[in-house]
């Protein structure tokens, strides 16, 4: 048998997933950028919680693994047997409990890889709670560990059922630079040893009550008139329109558009 060539690099701009071999099933679907909507947020009045730019900028950060198909879970608890009871149809990809004391796992269908120097980051979907489970952070070095990870719930309340939709999203992947937190410190100042930037800091919150006030006051103006304001009116804040920064030419994101999933597998 031929040996093979040597590892190819990852380009830094992008992120390999490789299907898990042997896999039957498409799992093109389980995979794509983060969206930015939240029911919780829709749910808000008048869906005042996406008015917090940085909120929505930290949904739409990454790539969100999705769940296969409906199940219900439950955990008897530690009292009663440490058992964990899924119900829903076989899939490879369904969570199955592994680790004991609570803890869900589902299995990813990609093998992921980062470029030198970078990890990933995986976490639960940000900004979405879940009643009775929590999702379990981890940093996996996908830069250089040629091995799938899991991701992994831990289960916080027993006896309670908790149900996963088909669909649902159970994992962001997000890359990281390994080198960045080694590499960065925090020092304490006073305020007052940059005069200048202390007055920005005093004219944004001058601004800021200024702008609130604005709202506030146009908001009473539209709802006696029954004019039903557009997101782009409700957001009408310097951080939405990325002004008041030293730098005019600042690149202010309110969302992140990351890339869809190219599927560049060889056809048969």
């Amino acid at each position: 048998m031929k040996k093979p060539d040597a590892i190819k690099d990852v380009p830094d701009d992008t992120l390999l997933a490789y299907v898990i071999p042997g896999v039957k099933k498409d799992v093109t679907q389980l995979i794509r950028p983060c969206r930015p909507a939240r029911d919780w947020m829709d749910a808000s009045p008048g869906q005042y919680a996406y008015r917090c730019i940085p909120l929505s900028a930290a949904n739409t950060m990454g790539w969100e693994i999705l769940n296969p198909v409906d199940v219900e879970i439950s955990w008897s608890g530690p009292d009663a047997g440490d058992k964990i009871d899924v119900r829903g149809p076989q899939d490879p990809f369904a969570p199955h409990p592994h680790f004991g004391s609570g803890t869900v796992t589902w299995y990813i269908p990609f093998l992921f890889r980062t470029p030198p120097a970078y990890g990933l980051m995986v976490t639960g979907p940000a900004n979405q709670d879940k009643a009775h489970i929590v999702p379990l952070d981890a940093l996996v070095r996908t830069d250089w560990v040629p091995f799938p990870f899991t991701m992994n719930w831990r289960i916080t309340t027993p006896q309670q059922p908790i149900r996963f939709a088909a669909g649902e999203p159970i994992c962001r992947v997000l890359p990281y630079p390994l080198e960045l937190l080694n590499e960065t410190r925090i020092e304490l100042h006073d305020l007052e040893e940059d005069p200048a930037f202390m007055q920005a800091v005093n004219e944004w919150g001058r601004q800021r009550q200024s702008d609130y006030e604005s709202q506030k006051k146009a908001e009473r103006e539209w709802a006696a008139k029954g004019h039903k304001p557009s997101m782009k009116e409700l957001w009408n804040s310097r951080y939405a329109r990325g002004s008041g920064s030293a730098d005019s030419q600042v690149d202010h994101q309110t969302v992140y558009k990351c890339a869809d999933v190219i599927d560049k597998r060889k056809k048969p």
